[in-house]
């Protein structure tokens, strides 16, 4: 129970830590600037912050589509085409599951242990232990588990991109042209690298409380052993 708890727990600080920064307009303008290639499509480096913003905000749920400032007419109009902005539809119901995840997860987990706290306030010590014990098996197993993406991603980023895209989205509409889609020219694969590497940066206190976890596990499970045997 404390183990799935665990996974719960730390899945939804993680989908957490995903949605504030796939929506981040100052993070996505500054990769933009890094990695875009756009002039073949007429667009400026200067109107990256537009693009940025406009993106980030619709993918917050704070616009209802992806517009920009038309810079001859000042009026706003569609920055993408139809498939790029069914594509940044699907996008945005990710973003939107990532926040559920994390408010009913953090939810849940709270909820949960207050009750089993209360169910077992006679022992406060074992219900910490065994709370420990769970949550860091199961900080140990997405520590693996990102240590194989981790692994995967540095070996064959391209791979792993290709599959993550097959696995959650249920059409091809993300496989896009950067010769004629202003998407994939804003987003080259260097951007979508860079931008994961910027999301694992944000996740590094999550992992580091992680291990702090399973170091304090492994030191009073020791501790309670020598107890037992004495």
């Amino acid at each position: 129970m404390y183990f799935c708890l665990g996974l719960v727990g730390f899945i939804s600080l993680l989908c957490s830590i995903a949605a504030s920064s796939v929506t981040n307009e100052n993070l996505m303008k500054q990769g933009f600037l890094n990695y875009s290639q756009t002039a073949h499509l007429n667009v400026s480096p200067t109107r990256y912050g537009d693009y940025a913003k406009a993106i980030t905000q619709y993918l917050d749920g704070k616009t209802v589509a992806v517009q920009v400032t038309n810079p001859d007419s000042g009026e706003l109009e569609n920055a993408f085409s139809d498939k790029e902005n069914a594509h940044l539809a699907d996008v945005r119901g990710i973003v939107t599951a990532l926040k559920i995840v994390r408010w009913a997860g953090g939810g849940i987990v709270i909820g949960a242990l207050a009750f089993l706290y209360f169910r077992h306030k006679a022992q406060p010590a074992q219900f910490l232990y065994d709370g420990d014990r769970g949550f860091s098996l199961s900080a140990l197993f997405l520590l693996a588990l990102a240590t194989v993406l981790a692994v995967w991603g540095a070996v064959n980023f391209d791979g792993l991109f290709v599959t993550f895209h097959k696995l959650i989205f249920t059409n091809d509409l993300w496989l896009l042209n950067p010769n004629t889609d202003l998407l994939l020219a804003l987003m080259p694969l260097n951007f979508f690298i860079w931008y994961a590497g910027e999301i694992g940066k944000s996740m590094l206190p999550l992992l580091g409380m992680m291990l702090v976890m399973i170091v304090v596990w492994l030191k009073n499970g020791k501790t309670q052993k020598e107890t037992e045997t004495k």
